[in-house]
């Protein structure tokens, strides 16, 4: 059985002209040559409610008593060896699309939880127009200590300033490469 990437896409930009997507290609490249299997998760347009805190986790004998399209990002998310979140800085974090799908992991933490996320690997792709690398600070801390909580392995950070336009890291290319090396480490 292969080794598995999943990367969720926090763009909202239409598939494959996102600056993050692009990244999230590049690493997708690399890891498929170190023989890993890669499934992405575009998240916007998806309908993924906010946490409630019911604490009804694994109530129904699934992983949230709400009823939506997470269940498809659980799925990828149990099966996966590495989570990659690539995503544009909105607002010095997280943007709308890719917030709940952090909040939402609350099913991991549960006494009743039937999986485990402890010993997973993980990634930070991000993109942001800005052109001061100081402005990825908030995202980066809010990833590293949910990786802590989490307790995965953070392998890397890869945060590209100054790519506002859609598709401006595919001039680039050193980016572009770094993200298809830092894939390619995982073999």
């Amino acid at each position: 059985m292969a080794n598995k990437v999943t990367i969720l896409l926090g763009s909202p930009r239409k598939k494959g002209s996102g600056n993050s997507e692009l990244l999230a290609d590049a690493f997708a490249a690399g890891a498929e040559e170190a023989g890993y299997e890669v499934s992405k998760i575009r998240l916007a347009g998806l309908k993924i409610a906010g946490c409630v805190d019911c604490r009804m986790c694994w109530s129904k004998g699934v992983h949230c008593a709400v009823d939506d399209d997470m269940k498809e990002v659980y799925s990828a998310l149990d099966d996966a060896d590495v989570i990659v979140y690539a995503t544009p800085l909105y607002f010095f974090s997280w943007p709308a699309q890719i917030k709940p799908a952090w909040d939402r992991l609350l099913p991991y933490f549960s006494k009743k939880s039937k999986v485990s996320m402890a010993g997973r690997r993980a990634v930070l792709l991000a993109a942001a127009g800005d052109d001061e690398e100081d402005v990825f600070d908030g995202l980066k801390k809010s990833f590293e200590l949910a990786c802590r909580y989490c307790k995965w392995d953070n392998i890397g950070e890869i945060c590209v300033p100054d790519v506002n336009e859609a598709g401006a890291v595919s001039g680039k290319k050193e980016w572009l490469e770094k993200a298809r090396a830092l894939g390619k480490s995982l073999g």
